[in-house]
């Protein structure tokens, strides 16, 4: 009899366990749902950090190698104006670097941008598309001038108000120095964003 009470009594404590683990997954479903439907309304922030990386090597039939490197670092902070449509301000930190095998006309250049941004959000699910655009006012070692970019991207909602975002960005650029005739850039990249609401 008293094996039969302590199997009974240690059946309800895993039945209760397992209870309470339902219980915890379902809240947790919940409040996961209800935050990835609040982060993109109206009068949320968007806080997020973005960083790119380019690399070209570049090989000539003289024999010498050209290697490029840039580095983009891109805080941006937007305000939802309407569900899914946010604007602000964004500030892009660039570090490009030329390398030649013969160590000749070796450069390396810093430019920091700043202007408005736009981003408009697909649907409210845990993975969501999204677009952007921006216009940035460039100064630097050797640029200044002006870029405009669009781009697509994808945000996942990690958790919380926590979003992982994969972008790809296509900018146009017009530089002050008269000596380019254009001037043009791709970049692709991952960044973090925290929304407020």
């Amino acid at each position: 009899m008293r094996h039969f009470i302590t199997l009974f009594l240690l059946s309800l404590a895993v039945i209760s366990s397992a209870q309470d683990k339902n219980l915890q997954d379902i809240y947790s479903e919940i409040t996961t749902k209800i935050n990835s439907a609040l982060l993109t309304r109206q009068s949320a922030w968007e806080v997020s950090g973005f960083s790119s990386f380019n690399y070209c090597k570049t090989g000539y039939k003289e024999g010498e190698t050209l290697r490029q490197f840039t580095l983009h670092i891109e805080p941006v902070l937007a305000y939802f104006i309407v569900d899914d449509l946010a604007l602000g301000m964004n500030l892009l930190y660039a570090y490009d670097k030329t390398e030649r095998d013969s160590g000749n006309d070796a450069a390396a250049l810093q430019q920091t941008f700043i202007g408005p941004i736009a981003k408009y959000y697909f649907g409210d699910d845990n993975v969501r598309p999204f677009l952007l655009s921006d216009y940035l006012f460039g100064m630097g070692d050797q640029f200044e001038g002006r870029e405009l970019g669009a781009g697509a991207g994808i945000m996942f909602h990690i958790s919380g108000n926590l979003g992982l975002n994969l972008q790809a960005k296509y900018s146009f650029i017009w530089s002050d120095d008269k000596t380019i005739d254009h001037q043009s850039k791709i970049m692709a990249g991952i960044g973090l964003s925290n929304y407020i609401f």
